[in-house]
């Protein structure tokens, strides 16, 4: 049984986002802008859940949960505002509310919301797949304000340039413009500019006929006819030869070109959507980029914020990136959070999902420390240095939070009879085992070494090898 969802709020942009997120074959959803709209459609039409802003044009929308509880009682209720304070949570808690959603809100939330709270009222086991409603994920002001320029132009058929440095999630952007547009049926091809060669780019994006050139044994269609009334994706734009562009800006301006070595006209109508690394800028004043295209390219421009100036997503993307790649198995420590936020990121969201992967895949360890991720950081050569404080800083951290465990689990184990107490013992023998591990490590099994190292003789190194069971070269016996 289909359920159906009303939305009140009065911005257009909000409106349309939370519609495509939530939108599935089994939920009918309405949407209106004020008070007197909602209240003229619950007279109208059944509703299972309410989906209301606060502040509305013409009301306080509490008072019209208020109302609602009285005359709808099978409506469950969720509230989202702006007006971030105490008194609104308390407002809402009182009208027992499903649930309380801040502003700018977190898409990912709001469907687990709607989801409890329709699985509330029915035994039918309605799944939202996150991932595929919701492909982009950020509350961050930035990446709040990319939400509502997507929301804005998905309806429309203009030209995107879309900027940001690389792995900050460009083709994921387009894929999302496309995915939310009439063209969602429609094929979505992408080409980046930059892995082509460029004596094929021409006949890759327009095609070719039969003996246009050696090899060219029969006709082929190109990215232009392929992506035919769907979406075509042009990454690293900067990237493409000046010939090339000169064929790209007259496909944008009649909406027709030739295969390479053909005469005949074929009409296309394809949205280009393009995105850059480079200053397009630099590259007009340099002659390597024709500014007549850059102005047919850049008829709307999305910026794509790094990774490092996103601190309040940082968090929840790992958190997404763990729970995606480990099935849920893992999860972090403060002293992996700290390192998390204070990390430069310079591969962007590309390097925070493939650091992931690696963990996920190579450490069997069910609680991420900071260690383990810096483990797994690719750290190159130019990142050290910008790094080198947060790694004292990190290891810092992961020391303090071994110690809580250790005096934790220790204390646990009381159970208030402290008769028998033997913290010093356990706890030097928690740190001298590794101690001498890797000092007979470093010496290559040299003993000799590695007492001198240790400042200890060597019978007490080899009475404490016998204590740990330690072999005489590298490891346990």
């Amino acid at each position: 049984m289909q359920k159906k969802i009303l939305i009140i709020d009065d911005d257009h942009s909000l409106r349309l986002l939370m519609v495509k997120a939530l939108r599935t074959s089994k939920i009918n959803i309405k949407t209106v802008s004020t008070i007197s709209e909602g209240w003229l459609a619950m007279e109208k039409e059944h509703f299972d859940l309410l989906i209301c802003d606060v502040v509305l044009p013409d009301g306080d929308g509490l008072e019209l949960v208020k109302k609602s509880k009285v005359k709808h009682t099978h409506l469950e209720f969720i509230i989202i505002s702006a007006k971030n304070n105490i008194l609104t949570a308390i407002k809402a808690d009182q009208l027992d509310v499903f649930e309380y959603i801040p502003k700018p809100i977190d898409l990912n939330d709001l469907i687990i919301s709607v989801d409890r709270s329709l699985k509330k009222k029915t035994e039918i086991n309605q799944e939202f797949k996150i991932e595929e409603n919701l492909p982009m994920i950020g509350t961050s002001n930035a990446m709040q304000n990319v939400y509502k320029n997507i929301a804005k132009i998905t309806k429309t058929n203009f030209s995107v340039l879309i900027n940001g440095e690389s792995g900050t999630g460009k083709e994921l952007v387009a894929k999302t413009i496309h995915n939310f547009s009439d063209r969602s049926n429609k094929p979505f091809i992408a080409i980046n500019m930059a892995s082509l060669p460029k004596n094929l780019i021409e006949s890759e994006l327009f095609g070719y006929e039969k003996g246009a050139f050696t090899g060219a044994n029969e006709r082929k269609s190109g990215f232009f006819e392929k992506s035919s009334s769907g979406t075509l994706f042009l990454d690293e734009i900067g990237d493409m030869p000046l010939e090339i562009q000169s064929r790209l800006l007259r496909v944008l301006q009649f909406g027709e070109f030739n295969r390479v070595g053909g005469r005949e006209l074929i009409k296309t109508d394809v949205r280009i959507i393009s995105a850059t690394n480079k200053n397009l800028h630099s590259a007009i004043e340099n002659g390597t980029f024709r500014e007549d295209l850059f102005y047919r390219l850049n008829v709307i421009n999305i910026f794509l914020p790094p990774l490092r100036d996103r601190e309040d997503d940082i968090i929840s993307l790992s958190r997404h990136f763990l729970t995606l790649f480990s099935g849920g198995k893992k999860q972090f420590d403060s002293s992996a959070i700290n390192f998390l936020r204070n990390y430069k990121w310079p591969g962007n969201v590309r390097e925070l999902e493939n650091l992931f992967k690696r963990v996920s895949v190579l450490t069997t360890d069910s609680i991420i420390s900071s260690l383990t991720i810096e483990n797994f950081i690719d750290y190159d050569n130019s990142n050290l240095t910008n790094n080198e404080e947060l790694h004292n800083k990190s290891e810092k951290e992961n020391f303090r939070s071994f110690l809580d465990n250790f005096f934790r689990n220790f204390f646990k184990t009381l159970d208030g009879n402290d008769d028998k107490l033997d913290l010093y013992e356990k706890f030097l023998d928690e740190f001298e085992k590794p101690l001498i591990l890797k000092t007979l490590d470093y010496c290559k099994g040299n003993q000799i070494k590695t007492s001198k190292i240790l400042g200890i003789n060597r019978n007490t190194l080899r009475s404490k090898l016998k204590k740990f069971k330690i072999s005489s070269k590298y490891g346990k016996k």
